[in-house]
């Protein structure tokens, strides 16, 4: 079976081409990138074929991407994430002491 890129990921993954521009543009070698992500190198190959054919639109999106990760969450959403760990961090404690949490 031939390794090929369908809608942005290394088809039978979720691996994006994203991911994978993600470890490149830290200088990641290629058997690197292969201890990282559950892909053959004949995967990496097609994805690592697929961002130099379309780089401008792989980069672009790229970006984006980074840009969003670097704004952080809305305060809902961090408001949110907290009471959920705070709710996980209870029962672990109750766990650990044998008993049931029942919030």
């Amino acid at each position: 079976m031939t390794a090929r890129i369908v809608k942005n990921r290394v088809e039978g993954t979720r691996i994006t081409v994203w991911d994978i521009t993600h470890y490149l543009e830290g200088n990641f070698s290629h058997e690197e990138i292969l201890e990282c992500l559950p892909i053959t190198l004949e995967q990496l190959g097609a994805a690592v074929d697929y961002i130099d054919e379309n780089r401008e639109e792989v980069m672009r999106v790229h970006a984006e991407i980074e840009r969003r990760i670097a704004k952080g969450n809305p305060p809902e959403v961090e408001a949110k994430r907290a009471e959920t760990r705070q709710k996980m961090q209870l029962w672990l404690q109750a766990r650990g002491a044998g008993r049931l949490y029942i919030p």
